[in-house]
């Protein structure tokens, strides 16, 4: 009866509990849903972050250029001018001045470095001039651009803001460069100068060691380079070997006389030797790519109206490129351009037109008073024509040592002849004209 009343409750118990909806807890844990966890987005690196943060205007607008996918312009005919090979520098004040030509050479040579050496080495300035060079290679050109390193570093962190009278002073080797007017878009020409100038002149300068010329040169001397431009017609060298200089294309003409090529009594001597080493041996290229673009200009007709009108400049133009012409000159390119026998047609063109300044003008202008040496009478390119004759009969140690000396009869044999404008030419090779003094 006891176990029948047990099992009686347990089924009460039972049945209450069903009806409470009241279940004994299970032993075995229920199976939980895992819990997925994504991961926050990752942005990629900026390949541009140490750009943006450039104060170079060259790579700030390359980087603009690039990323908004602007295609470069095609710069090949624009570099093959050695005169735009300035450009390259891309120095800050270029774009203030000249934005028209430096901002497509900055976006061209960016994505040239980008594309072929990678970000980095947009700042590495140590290998920049490589890169530059990389890049005239690629718009197959032969031509390099020859800017000395210490220069190009210079001309980059350039800072016109003093008020000095000489805002910029640069000493590279043994020439200081003193800069004094930065105004109407002189920068641009300044830098042209720097450029070319610092270049010849470390050219010519390892040209007269190697000819010996240290017997005669003082080619280690300081040279000080003061860039007025002040209007006056002619550069000016004191003995101290101070250059006041108011002609692009005199700056070399002037480091020789600076380094020992002093007026004598042969005053057509010691001029025709600077204007041999400074223009007639090319060392400065810009000096050779205007003589070309204006034989160009001739050529298109530029000044026929002028010479018409009798301007004498443009009448002296037209007879200097029929001359050249007549003679075989060819000036389309450099590599074709034939600067010797472009200086003997000047003077032979001088010579036929009879207008021109001679050196006894330059002498009067400077000194302030009349020139009795002998040769004043001498264009400068018709001095430069007759030493070229001179070197090329009788060898630049003899013409040196003549202009060592002032002793014309004992050094060539022969006496100066007077009445230079009824003097004949001598003509070498059927082409090459020379003023025939002697």
């Amino acid at each position: 009866m006891k176990s029948k009343a047990l099992i009686a409750t347990l089924l009460a118990f039972l049945l209450l509990c069903t009806a409470c909806g009241t279940i004994p807890a299970a032993t075995t844990p229920m199976p939980t849903t895992p819990t997925l966890t994504t991961p926050a987005p990752t942005t990629p690196p900026d390949p541009f972050a140490a750009l943006r943060a450039s104060d170079e205007s060259w790579i700030i607008y390359g980087l603009a250029a690039y990323e908004s996918d602007k295609s470069p312009e095609d710069l090949r005919t624009f570099f093959a001018s050695p005169t735009n090979m300035v450009y390259l520098t891309l120095y800050d004040h270029m774009f203030v001045y000249d934005s028209e030509k430096s901002v497509p050479v900055a976006e061209a040579l960016f994505r040239f470095i980008y594309d072929t050496y990678g970000a980095e080495a947009l700042t590495d300035r140590e290998r920049r001039i490589e890169y530059k060079n990389a890049y005239l290679t690629s718009l197959g050109l032969t031509a390099a651009y020859t800017q000395p390193a210490e220069v190009e570093q210079i001309m980059t962190d350039m800072d016109f803001t003093s008020t000095e009278q000489y805002p910029y002073v640069i000493t590279i080797e043994n020439a200081t460069y003193y800069f004094e007017d930065f105004a109407d878009g002189y920068i641009s020409q300044y830098h042209a100068f720097l450029y070319y100038n610092t270049t010849g002149l470390r050219k010519m300068i390892a040209y007269l060691q190697a000819e010996g010329g240290e017997v005669l040169f003082q080619t280690d001397r300081h040279l000080n380079y003061y860039m007025t431009f002040d209007q006056t017609p002619y550069s000016v060298t004191t003995p101290a070997g101070d250059m006041k200089i108011n002609d692009f294309s005199a700056a070399l003409h002037e480091a020789v006389h600076a380094m020992g090529i002093h007026s004598g009594p042969h005053i057509w001597l010691a001029e025709g030797l600077c204007n041999y080493f400074g223009k007639l041996m090319g060392f400065n290229e810009q000096i050779t790519a205007s003589y070309i673009q204006t034989l160009m200009m001739t050529a298109q007709g530029y000044y026929d109206d002028a010479a018409a009108a009798g301007n004498a400049n443009a009448r002296y133009n037209k007879a200097l490129l029929a001359l050249y012409q007549e003679r075989g000159g060819q000036y389309t390119s450099l590599a074709d351009f034939d600067l010797r026998l472009l200086f003997d047609c000047m003077a032979l063109a001088e010579m036929e037109l009879g207008q021109y300044a001679t050196i006894g003008d330059a002498y009067t202008a400077i000194n302030q008073k009349e020139s009795t040496h002998v040769g004043r009478n001498l264009s400068y390119a018709q001095a430069t024509s007759l030493v070229a004759y001179l070197i090329d009969t009788y060898g630049l140690e003899t013409v040196l040592e003549a202009q060592a000396t002032q002793n014309i009869p004992a050094t060539f044999g022969k006496e100066w002849l007077s009445g230079y404008v009824n003097a004949g030419f001598r003509y070498s090779v059927g082409r090459s004209c020379h003023l025939a003094q002697l």
